[in-house]
C-alpha cells in the first residue's frame, strides 16, 4: 500500500505558503476592505482587516481539510453510498481497505487544490482593494475557476481510470 507523504508534504508547504502570504500581505489592506463582490465585480460586503484576516486563516486552515474528511468518513458509510466504476469489485472484502486508503490518498490531492483557490482569491482581494474604487478583476476570477476546473478534471480522469481496471 502507498503512503501519504508526496500529498501530505505538499499540502504542508502550501499551508507555510498561505501562512506566509496572509502575513506579508496584511499590510498592503486597508483597514476597511471591500470583501465580496457581486457578479459585475462591484463591492457589495465590506469587513475590517482583522476580521478578513481572522476569517481567511481559520477558513483557510479548515477548508481544505474538508475534503479528506469527508473522503475518510467514507469508511464509516455502507458501501453502497461509495459510487466507483467496478463498484463490486473494488468493495469485495479483500480490496476494501486497499480501495479506501487510494481514495483518502487520493483526496489529499484535492486538498491543495482548494487551498491554492483560496491563495488566488486573497491575491484577487488585494489586487481589487489596492484599486482607488474596489472592482474585482473578471479575467482573473476566471482564470483560478479556469485552473481549478482543470485541477479537478485531470484529478477525476485519473480517479477513474484507476478504477475502470480490473485485475
Amino acid at each position: 500500500m502507498k503512503i501519504f507523504r508526496t500529498p501530505a508534504a505538499v499540502l504542508g508547504l502550501l499551508y507555510l505558503c498561505f501562512i506566509g502570504y496572509l502575513a506579508y500581505s496584511s499590510s498592503q489592506l486597508p483597514e476597511r476592505m471591500a470583501t465580496h463582490f457581486d457578479i459585475r465585480g462591484q463591492p457589495d460586503g465590506w469587513m475590517s482587516r482583522a476580521a478578513y484576516l481572522r476569517f481567511m486563516i481559520v477558513f483557510g486552515l479548515a477548508c481544505p481539510l474538508l475534503v479528506p474528511a469527508v473522503f475518510y468518513a467514507c469508511r464509516l458509510l455502507p458501501d453502497r453510498f461509495c459510487r466507483i466504476p467496478h463498484h463490486d469489485y473494488w468493495f469485495a472484502p479483500a480490496r476494501r481497505t486497499e480501495t479506501l486508503a487510494y481514495l483518502f490518498r487520493e483526496s489529499l490531492w484535492l486538498a491543495p487544490l482548494v487551498l491554492g483557490l483560496l491563495i488566488g482569491a486573497h491575491y484577487s482581494i488585494i489586487r481589487a482593494n489596492s484599486l482607488a474604487r474596489p472592482h474585482l478583476s473578471t479575467p482573473l476570477e476566471l482564470a483560478l475557476a479556469g485552473c481549478l476546473l482543470a485541477g479537478l478534471a485531470i484529478w477525476l480522469v485519473r480517479l477513474i481510470r484507476h478504477f475502470s481496471r480490473v485485475a
